[in-house]
């Protein structure tokens, strides 16, 4: 039956379709019986989400988060986390140094090579060229052995001659393809170390624009998210509302979507200001449907409206907004009949709060509290708040003091090895030296004294000596920066596991949290949620506890979004502790700048209230204790001033 009354449904869809494009104005029966309520929100049209940065350690503490409520400029830092890469980046840099002068290394290892292939061939060529002196020897003017032997000799160093010129190719290749593979690799750590300088400079989120910051609720814990809160990377923690345009969005169920259209006359009345109303019209329908999972299976159609000029600037982001075609509205009530009183739950806060969490050691993500000051203690600069402990710290800075001792003999012994190679090599440059004085002797003596083979021979020595006295100078310049590189590369091992035993040490001396400023000590619960306590286990970048300046405490309590109209700054209010006898005076200060939910899993729409104590009324109180706040209003009867209330409170 159901399936026949789809199909039934889907008929007359199919049928009046066509009547519906052809004439939107066309009335059909049923539009008129039926009475369409669509929910809306007022929204700013320039606003800046802001997400928690990317990080490498999961979940991260917010060192820096500007307050609810503050208005922030272009530029502006709105919100940073501890960046656990700032030992990372001196890490890369040390490898990218050390990774650079192994390449310089191993490519003065290959030019070496390819010298001393230059040097064979350079022998094997003299070679060639006395066996072409030999062979010209006419077969008349020796014997027939000796002739054949000189042809022999010169086929053979011909063959010697090419495969020495197809070695010497072969090193050159080696050196060019070494200079490739590493220019290859220096390329893949810069662009590491690039990357790691941008995940750095993303720590913090700059705001784009001008605007007030409001702050959002945590999946988990349910709670809002303020500095020093323990949140997951990618995190919307807020928003930066602009101070420009805002107009309404409206959600239409799918199956009102016949009842509306671009340019109809729709009334809005928000629930912030009881008893008025305002005539817009639809500006833009959305083209498909969109799912609301907080609303449940439905899918909307989502609609633009713009706010009247004379609501813009009463109304505020987060307002609930209901929306009717304006031949539906019902008539407006302007008498507003206000309660006498307001009786509203708060919160006491401080407006500076440090947080307590780990060290952040690379590798290490797992701490165990060893002592831990008590829960509310007043704590003076200096005093101990916590001392945390991991075996794992000791085994890596065990480990890395080892292999650095073992890298500083291994520099000692190479820096002896080098100064006898450099021994070596200028003996080698004295030696080719020598000989090709000795060469260009031979070779000065008259010809007219000695045989003209043997003078074509001392001639060839002559250019042989004097081309292996420059590859012996080559060699020896080569093999010095070779040398050199080599050290080099040692020096940068050393000072990286240098530095990952600093990073270590003083990971070890954060381990000891002491208070940097005079606060009280408000734990915060665990995964369990539960407080910790000396023995529990945490994890890297988890808030431990808040570390609250006392001295600058404030009221944060929530209003209905229907009452909010009544309150307006200035207000005088009595704050009293529940449970106790204690009432103090305070004054409203400040009024939320937005309209949210209230909490992540109440969907009630409130706006938050910020109360200052009078002078010297909040010295036995302490952040987080709960309070109510009680607010005598001026008459309970406010006949049609609903709007310059709310222009106050705005």
């Amino acid at each position: 039956m159901k399936f026949t009354s789809y199909i039934h449904s889907a008929l007359l869809f199919a049928l009046l379709s066509p009547a519906l494009a052809a004439d939107p104005q066309s009335k059909i029966p049923s539009v008129k019986q039926r009475k369409v309520f669509i929910t809306g929100e007022v929204i700013a049209a320039d606003s800046q989400l802001i997400f928690v940065p990317p990080s490498q350690s999961s979940p991260v503490s917010l060192r820096k988060f500007v307050g609810e409520g503050k208005f922030v400029r272009k530029g502006d830092v709105v919100l940073s986390i501890e960046a656990h890469n700032a030992g990372t980046l001196e890490q890369l840099q040390t490898t990218l140094e050390q990774t650079r002068a192994k390449l310089d290394a191993e490519v003065a290892k290959l030019e070496v090579a390819a010298l001393e292939a230059d040097k064979a061939f350079a022998v094997t060529q003299t070679a060639r060229d006395k066996a072409e002196v030999d062979a010209a020897l006419p077969k008349t003017q020796i014997s027939a052995l000796d002739f054949d032997k000189n042809q022999t000799e010169k086929e053979k160093a011909i063959r010697d001659l090419e495969v020495r010129r197809l070695a010497a190719k072969t090193a050159q290749a080696a050196v060019l393809r070494m200079k490739q593979d590493g220019e290859l690799d220096i390329r893949k750590q810069h662009i590491k170390l690039e990357f790691t300088k941008q995940e750095i400079a993303l720590s913090s989120v700059i705001a784009t624009q001008d605007g007030f910051v409001t702050h959002n609720f945590n999946q988990w814990p349910q709670e809002r998210i303020d500095e020093g809160a323990s949140v997951y990377p990618g995190t919307q923690a807020g928003t930066i509302i602009g101070t420009g345009k805002i107009e309404v969005k409206g959600w239409v169920l799918e199956a009102d979507r016949l009842h509306i259209r671009e340019n109809m006359a729709v009334s809005l009345q928000f629930d912030a200001l009881p008893g008025q109303q305002a005539d817009s019209v639809i500006k833009t329908i959305s083209q498909a449907p969109e799912l609301k999972a907080q609303w449940g299976n439905g899918r909307y159609f989502r609609i633009d409206i713009p706010v009247p000029e004379q609501f813009r600037q009463l109304a505020a982001p987060g307002m609930s907004v209901l929306i009717q075609p304006a031949d539906q509205k019902a008539a407006s009530n302007n008498k507003v009949i206000a309660p006498a009183k307001l009786t509203l739950e708060g919160e006491v806060q401080s407006r500076v709060n440090l947080p307590v969490v780990p060290p952040a050691i690379p590798h290490i993500w797992q701490y165990t509290i060893t002592q831990l000051a008590p829960e509310g203690s007043l704590l003076k600069a200096g005093d101990l708040i916590t001392q945390f402990q991991a075996a794992e710290v000791m085994t890596h800075l065990a480990r890395h003091k080892s292999t650095l001792n073992e890298k500083q003999r291994a520099l000692e012994k190479l820096r002896l090895d080098q100064a006898e190679a450099e021994r070596n090599a200028t003996l080698a440059v004295d030696e080719a030296r020598a000989n090709a004085d000795k060469a260009a002797r031979k070779a000065s003596m008259p010809k007219e004294l000695i045989r003209r083979v043997d003078y074509d021979k001392l001639v060839i020595d002559k250019e042989l000596s004097l081309k292996l006295l420059d590859i012996e100078k080559q060699l020896y310049e080569t093999r010095k920066r070779a040398r050199l590189a080599e050290k080099k590369a040692l020096e940068f091992e050393l000072m990286q596991s240098q530095n990952k035993i600093n990073i270590l040490e003083q990971g070890l001396t954060r381990m000891t949290v002491k208070a940097e400023q005079p606060g009280i000590l408000i734990y915060k619960n665990n995964f369990n949620e539960e407080k910790f306590s000396s023995g529990s286990k945490i994890w890297m970048g988890q808030s431990l506890a808040n570390l609250s300046d006392p001295k600058q405490l404030f009221v944060n309590a929530q209003v209905a979004e229907a009452q909010a109209v009544y309150l307006r700054t200035g207000q005088e209010a009595k704050v009293s502790v529940p449970g106790g006898n204690q009432v103090l005076r305070a004054r409203i200060t400040q009024l939320g700048k937005v309209f949210h939910s209230k909490s992540a899993t109440q969907p009630g729409i409130v706006r938050d209230i910020e109360l200052e104590f009078e002078q010297n009324s909040q010295t036995s109180l302490k952040p987080g204790s709960a309070v109510q706040v009680q607010i005598q209003l001026q008459a309970a009867s406010v006949p049609g001033n609903a709007t310059s209330s709310a222009k106050e409170g705005s």
